[in-house]
């Protein structure tokens, strides 16, 4: 379906764009927010670049690989320059209301109860630890429940990589405290 839309891309067709936004937008955003260590304001930026790239780009969709994993290269590569070009590297003091008070608070109901609340900024602070390459690989496992093998494909780099990004993530997120190591067993 994806790869179709990408077909009818190329030729022009608007409303095959728009189709593809529909379907893809919120996976892309939510992707991209965690590349860019919860920062949703500068992912919707990133998502918005890559779907321009995206439009202008199209026809460069080879058809090796998933259509797919081709998006979601774009979104890495605009979310990768992104923190670049602003250098944003979340300092962390260990203090963890220093690092979750600069995190957005990305929950839809803010009537939720105060310890899912508390959990989620305390995995935000964690991840917001990690270099963009584990935060990815960790996103991918975790909360889109991608395989190492699917990991490795979308990433484009081989699978003992993924391992070891995953290895050293769960590590540094296990050392940092905030998260305890039995929540990290994959």
């Amino acid at each position: 379906m994806t790869e179709e839309l990408l077909i009818r891309i190329a030729k022009g067709e608007q409303p095959a764009f728009d189709q593809l936004f529909r379907d893809t937008n919120a996976t892309l955003l939510a992707y991209a927010t965690s590349l860019m260590a919860g920062d949703r304001s500068g992912a919707e930026d990133v998502v918005d670049e890559a779907f321009i790239a995206i439009w202008r780009g199209a026809a460069g969709y080879a058809g090796s690989g998933s259509a797919m994993g081709w998006i979601r290269r774009i979104v890495r590569n605009k979310a990768v320059d992104e923190l670049r070009r602003i250098r944003e590297r979340p300092v962390f003091d260990g203090s963890y209301d220093v690092a979750a008070a600069n995190l957005e608070d990305t929950e839809p109901k803010p009537d939720q109860a105060s310890e899912t609340k508390s959990v989620s900024r305390l995995l935000k602070a964690a991840l917001a630890l990690l270099n963009v390459d584990q935060r990815e690989a960790i996103w991918l496992c975790y909360y889109e429940e991608k395989s190492v093998a699917e990991i490795a494909e979308i990433i484009g780099c081989p699978v003992n990589t993924v391992k070891t990004r995953l290895f050293y993530a769960r590590k540094a997120l296990a050392q940092s405290g905030l998260l305890c190591a039995s929540t990290l067993v994959n």
